[in-house]
């Protein structure tokens, strides 16, 4: 599985965050999860699993200030792929 993350600055407030996995053959993603500087900012679980998931959250984060953002992508096996972002 493939997982990303990005940031951009938001014109009006803090920072627009997006998240996106896509799944290799013979893998579904059944869940994904956007932690931004430690607090869960998304969480969802797909019934049934699907092969490739986006999202966009708008005005997140701190600015100034230091961000973290994990991404995280668990396949229908139980199986986690994370991908990780920091920025000041």
């Amino acid at each position: 599985m493939t997982v990303t993350s990005q940031h951009a600055k938001n014109p009006a407030i803090g920072w627009d965050i997006s998240g996106a996995a896509k799944a290799d053959d013979g893998e579904k993603i059944a869940r994904a999860q956007i932690i931004i500087n430690g607090l869960i900012a998304y969480d969802n679980t797909f019934v049934p699993p699907i092969s490739n998931w986006q999202v966009q959250l708008d005005q997140m984060g701190q600015y100034p200030g230091a961000n973290t953002v994990r991404v995280i992508a668990s396949n229908d096996k139980g199986e986690d792929t994370e991908s990780d972002d920091s920025w000041s």
